[in-house]
């Protein structure tokens, strides 16, 4: 065994809660890369005496020289790795997750992505055996990383899988969960990401007509940004406007993000969505819904409609996982179109290539379309606003508003951030981990009443804003 040492050139600021990410020559690099993957290593140590580990990527760039410069540094703590080389972030964690099934037992995944960001970001993002990310482990990851002097071992081997065959398992897999979808049409937008490389395929696999736009990798994302925000999807609303589709899907880089748009090219919230799919997934015996706490109060309703009992959760993949496996829930969503259906899947992380096929399967059975169904669930106004607020005062800002309408009677949530349920709406704030910024979530029952809210409560934080300041 060796100690090796290393000209220190990352920053505390790319480790973030559940990954590490940042813009990709400027904050990153392989040589940060392959000093992670050692220290990624030097963790597991404390609990594996070696082992093996799975690493895949997205189709960014720079994606290829990260993945290897992270196995390189893996193997250097003495775990072999095995390279499954580009493919969707949920076919990675059910590789990782599917082979502890059987014999292979990795001990850990590694997956490199930027998820949503644009193309000039890279990151890294650690799987337990079961497919789901690391919380606290990031922050014990980070302190070895900047703290420890890390400790080499014996080369461990690097090998490259068949990202074909992975993908072909995963198909076969959900070929046993999604019934045929003979006589649906459907429209995809992968982005130019890594969901070109399956997506189409399984969908026809399955029976359901295709039609798809940005269809090939390229991590450049010549055509929209990785994000499938509705704004961004104006040339999959065109496909929609001149063609006949039951509902068009678009996916973000990685996969792990799907957002809906029905026959009549109007996009469809991701709590609608998942109300939806919920109707075929809950059960007397598993019949808890999850949702991130931004989401709309819309569930609150429509969910116990359908035999469900709503649970409001922290907002990020990892600790949603962390609920479905407390809960032993059917289903959890999140506003940015994270969806979760282990009640489905068997497999607790997010999956939307699957998720997406379900739906499909449900509107093929029905009488009536995504649009009939989405137009029986209410919609509220919803807006979401970022507030300039003092690194040093933003935090006590927050515990004195909460405080404050704690006081004054009001039902307060502190789940994730302080959610203030008000007479006819809520008000979410949520301080920035990266940024002198409180993000400000806001829903009411229509738009005077959201005007009223926004108003009301902009000002009592500008005088918590004040009380701290002088």
């Amino acid at each position: 065994m060796l100690n090796t040492a290393c000209n220190m050139k990352a920053t505390e600021d790319i480790f973030r809660a559940y990954d590490i990410r940042g813009v990709y020559g400027e904050e990153l690099d392989a040589e940060i890369g392959e000093r992670v993957g050692l220290a990624f290593g030097n963790f597991l140590r404390k609990q594996y005496n070696g082992g093996k580990i799975s690493i895949g990527c997205d189709a960014r760039v720079s994606s290829p020289e990260l993945q290897m410069a992270v196995s390189k540094g893996v193997s250097r703590a003495g775990f072999d790795v095995d390279i499954i080389g580009m493919v969707p972030i949920p076919v990675a964690n059910y590789f990782t997750w599917k082979s502890n099934l059987n014999s292979e037992e990795y001990v850990a995944g590694v997956y490199i992505t930027a998820s949503h960001n644009p193309a000039e970001y890279n990151g890294i993002r650690f799987r337990h055996p079961d497919g789901t990310g690391f919380t606290e482990g990031n922050v014990e990851i980070k302190r070895i990383f900047f703290e420890e002097k890390l400790i080499e071992y014996d080369n461990g081997t690097i090998s490259d899988l068949s990202s074909e065959e992975v993908l072909e398992d995963y198909m076969r897999f959900v070929s046993t969960k999604v019934g045929n979808l003979t006589g649906i049409k459907v429209a995809l937008d992968p982005g130019n990401g890594v969901g070109c490389v399956v997506v189409d395929k399984i969908f026809e696999r399955l029976g359901a007509e295709t039609f798809s736009i940005n269809n090939t990798p390229d991590g450049t994302f010549p055509n929209r940004p990785s994000e499938p925000a509705p704004k961004n999807l104006g040339d999959l609303i065109e496909v929609m406007n001149n063609g006949k589709f039951d509902f068009a899907v678009a996916f973000d880089g990685d996969a792990d993000r799907c957002v809906f748009i029905d026959e009549k090219s109007n996009p469809v919230s991701a709590e609608k969505i998942g109300i939806i799919v919920s109707k075929s997934l809950i059960t007397p015996d598993s019949n808890k819904v999850l949702a991130g706490v931004p989401c709309s109060m819309i569930l609150e309703k429509e969910i116990p409609k359908i035999g469900g009992e709503l649970i409001w959760i922290r907002v990020g993949d990892v600790f949603v996982c962390e609920e479905l496996k407390k809960h032993n829930a059917a289903i959890a969503m999140e506003i940015s179109a994270h969806f979760f259906a282990p009640g489905l899947t068997e497999f607790i992380f997010d999956d939307p290539i699957i998720f997406s096929l379900k739906l499909a399967e449900f509107i093929n059975n029905s009488s009536k379309s995504l649009g009939d169904f989405s137009n029986e669930i209410p919609s509220y106004p919803y807006e979401e606003l970022k507030f300039k607020c003092p690194d040093s005062i933003k935090f006590n800002v927050n515990e004195d508003l909460e405080k404050t309408f704690t006081d004054m009677g009001y039902k307060v949530e502190t789940i994730d951030g302080v959610k203030i349920w008000l007479e006819g709406g809520w008000v979410l704030l949520r301080p920035s981990n990266t940024q002198p910024v409180i993000r400000m979530f806001v829903e009411a029952t229509d738009s005077n009443r959201l005007t009223e809210i926004k108003s009301e409560f902009k000002n009592y934080f500008d005088k918590s804003v004040e009380k701290f300041i002088d």
